[in-house]
This record gives C-alpha cells, structure tokens and sequence, in this order.
C-alpha cells in the first residue's frame, strides 16, 4: 500500500484520537488531575522548559503608637523561582499485522479498545512517576506516618495536626488519596462516614464524589503502590508540565525486516517538588 495511504491514517488517528485521550487521561487518573498544572511558558517538545514563580513572604515589624506606628518600612519584592524541564516522554506501542486493523479502530467512538488501553498505559507511566516525585519532609513535623495500623480518625487527625503545624493553607484544598486496603479501612469506620457526624461530600473527580473529612477532601486511588497507603497534598506540592496532545506516529516495520506496521503514541512531561514541596505533602504508610 502506497506510503500516502500510511500519512493519511497518521493525521486521521492524530486528529481524532488526541482530544479524546487527553480527556480520557484526565478522567481516568486522579493524582495528574489534582497537583499543580501553574506555569509560564510551553511545552512543546522533549527538553523544554517552564518556569514556575512565588512571591516569598514579607516580613513587616509590628509598630507601636506613639513610639513608632508613625513610619514604616518598606519590603522588597522577592521571588523564588523553579524551572521544570520536560525530560520524561512516556510511551506506548502497538504492532499490527496490516492496515485493515488500524483502519478499523480509527473511528474513536466505534472501536475504543486500543486507544483506551495506550492511553492507560501512558497515564500508568505518568501517574507512577508523580508518586516517586512526592517525597514529604523527614524534618519536624515529620511528614510521615510509618504505621500498620487501619486508616482511622485517630491517623486522620494526627495527618491533620501535622499538616497544621506545618502552616498548610486553609483557603487551598486538602487532597487525600488513599490505596484501597486504606480506603476500604475509612469507609467502614462509622467516625469517618456515619452521617450522624454532619459530613459532607465533596467535588466529582473521574467518577468519585471526594469526601470531607479533617479538612481533606478523600478520594480512592488503586493505582497508588501499595495498597495500604495514603498521600495528602496541597496542589502546589508538585509541579506537572505536559504537551497538550499527545504525538500519535503509523509506521511500516518492512526496514526491521518485518511483515507489518507499528502504531506509538508518545506525551513529553515534566514534574518535580515545587518550593518547600516536602512539607506540602504527607504521607501514611504501613510499608517498611
């Protein structure tokens, strides 16, 4: 088959597939959906870089009347800054004896098997390296729980002391995602979801209502690690840059010697502790 047919089915799956995926990429994974996704620039090729800027805190002298509340000092203006580069490219491949299989699935409503299983792959791929990026603080107040012990009221508010001390923002959400051992632990403790207790559930994020408690909305990840595991956060916790789309590219395998085509699709990212990133995230875990 001619080499244009090859093209065409390139930009067809490309146009058609990539809005989908990036959806279903977000729908499907919580832990990308929540950090922070806040910077200047673009991500549009491997190696790109973005900046991240804050304005570190100012630091006035409380005055006294009639002794000095009449003048003041000025501060400066600081910020701290983080650049991320986009060093990470997750990927996935498929190979396909002849064309009439790939023709069959480029319909994204019609055949959405093969793309929701690349697209799983990828959001796996993306979804383990943010975990492996959210290290919390080992300094007073330590940020973490080692413990193996259920997931209860007692974890919860200790996590939520903790965080306190730690100066965690009350008008920025408290994220909570716990493994399903952990989560399995919260809902069949009646001080955490018996209604008696005035609880109220939260926002909608792919397909789970977040449930407040302690001040942190909860939701279930089964894609964390290890089963019985929680990671709370603030979003600014970690920074995450990605492309907007991913790269799809249909290719014939006859230069490999090889009877068939192969079908990749590719997203360029970057992510890593924001400022003071260690002490925005908590972690409970019954790991060694």
């Amino acid at each position: 088959m001619a080499k244009t047919d090859l093209s065409d089915l390139e930009y067809q799956i490309q146009t058609m597939w990539a809005p989908v995926f990036m959806k279903e990429l977000r729908e499907s994974f919580l832990l990308p959906s929540l950090v922070s996704k806040e910077y200047e620039g673009q991500i549009r090729q491997k190696n790109d870089t973005v900046r991240i800027s804050q304005i570190n805190e100012l630091t006035s002298d409380l005055r006294t009347v009639g002794t000095d509340a009449d003048t003041y000092e000025t501060n400066k203006i600081s910020t701290s800054y983080v650049d991320l580069k986009a060093d990470k490219r997750a990927v996935s491949a498929i190979e396909f004896d002849d064309l009439v299989g790939i023709q069959s699935i480029v319909d994204p409503a019609s055949n959405p098997d093969v793309r929701m299983a690349m697209m799983h792959d990828i959001g796996r791929q993306i979804n383990t390296y943010l975990y492996s990026v959210m290290v919390p603080s080992t300094s007073a107040p330590d940020h973490t729980i080692n413990s193996t012990a259920a997931m209860s009221n007692t974890i919860m508010a200790n996590m939520r002391e903790a965080c306190a001390k730690a100066h965690w923002p009350k008008d920025k959400p408290w994220y909570h995602l716990m493994g399903p051992e952990y989560y399995s632990d919260f809902l069949s403790d009646n001080n955490l979801v018996a209604d008696t207790y005035g609880f109220e559930d939260g926002a909608r994020i792919s397909g789970q209502v977040g449930q407040q408690r302690y001040g942190f909305i909860n939701y279930e990840d089964d894609s964390a690690a290890v089963a019985s595991s929680s990671i709370s956060f603030l979003p600014e916790a970690v920074l995450y840059a990605a492309q907007t789309e991913p790269t799809f590219q249909l290719s014939s395998l006859h230069s490999n010697k090889q009877f068939g085509f192969a079908l990749s699709v590719d997203l360029v990212f970057g992510a890593k502790l924001s400022i003071s990133g260690s002490s925005k995230c908590y972690k409970v875990t019954s790991a060694a």
